[in-house]
């Protein structure tokens, strides 16, 4: 009888927990979730011990479904019931938004990708893109059909439907998003670990988190610019993704960089571009990234 009080009692408390600290709560939960999946995967790529193949590919599935959008729901509960999360479900797939930005989620990442490697590569990504349009067929519309549910569906229901317009109501949109885009990064640490991304160094990861942090800007504005649309947010990491596919198959394969030249193309090249325009979009909105203040910001 002792044992079952004390574990209601600690359910109590962790919801007590929640309800006072929800933005941290959050992070613990997408953190703890998504790490705890991965590991498996993180095992077996430091050669710390044998991990069946089948349980490495349930650990990358699972590690991709499970984390953000699960601490949002958890959350969610805690605070508002299941009424709640109800709420955040159905925005989850909030179909109608403008025109215009289903065209800036499927066109604007392509610009930047492709624009980014083509200045490196001497214009050849445009050009190849120009001769062979049926790569957007081939590589990109499937790439972000795929990224829908892996990782997107499992991400931007935390990331931008509760975590962000927590964020910005307590700290405005500029700091909202510096403080989102640094922690989205490190959250990566254990995947950047796995064979899923590049042999792993410390620059590599500070590149990553700084890339991530300039990256978010764009995804801070097009989420204020389309009322807090989280469809369009789950559609935008998608298309990110896939425009990072399309451009792989672009760039030319037997080029070998020495210098400057080589630093950029190792990654630096991505901070650069998505700095650009993080910057672009502080200028152009006077530092609002779209948000207004008057409107509801969660949902």
């Amino acid at each position: 009888m002792s044992t079952l009080t004390g574990t209601i009692s600690n359910e109590k408390g962790f919801s007590v927990f929640i309800k006072n600290h929800p933005l941290v709560s959050y992070f613990i939960l997408a953190y703890g979730v998504m790490w705890f999946f991965i590991s498996p995967m993180v095992i077996d790529a430091l050669e710390l011990a044998a991990v069946p193949d089948a349980l490495s590919f349930a650990s990358f599935v699972l590690s991709s479904l499970l984390g953000p959008t699960v601490a949002a729901f958890w959350v969610t509960g805690v605070l508002e019931g299941k009424d709640g999360m109800r709420r955040l479900f159905r925005r989850m797939f909030q179909f109608r938004a403008g025109l215009q930005w289903y065209a800036v989620i499927f066109i604007v990442p392509i610009v930047i990708w492709v624009g980014a490697y083509s200045f490196i590569y001497n214009g050849a990504p445009i050009a190849n893109l120009m001769a062979n349009p049926s790569l957007l067929l081939s590589v990109f519309l499937p790439g972000v059909l795929i990224g829908l549910v892996i990782p997107s569906i499992g991400e931007e229901p935390g990331w931008r439907g509760f975590a962000f317009p927590r964020l910005q109501k307590q700290y405005g949109p500029i700091v909202a998003t510096l403080i989102l885009g640094t922690l989205h990064g490190i959250w990566h640490l254990p995947a950047l670990l796995t064979p899923l991304f590049d042999p792993f160094t410390l620059e590599g990861f500070a590149r990553f988190v700084l890339t991530s942090m300039v990256a978010t800007f764009l995804y801070s504005w097009v989420y204020n610019g389309s009322r807090g649309n989280v469809w369009i947010a789950i559609v935008l990491h998608a298309s990110g993704n896939a425009a990072t596919q399309l451009t792989n198959e672009l760039v030319p394969k037997d080029v070998e960089f020495t210098g400057f030249m080589r630093v950029l193309e190792s990654g630096w090249v991505n901070l650069i571009a998505f700095g650009i325009v993080a910057i672009l979009l502080l200028v152009l909105t006077r530092g609002t990234l779209g948000y207004r203040p008057e409107q509801a910001d969660v949902a």
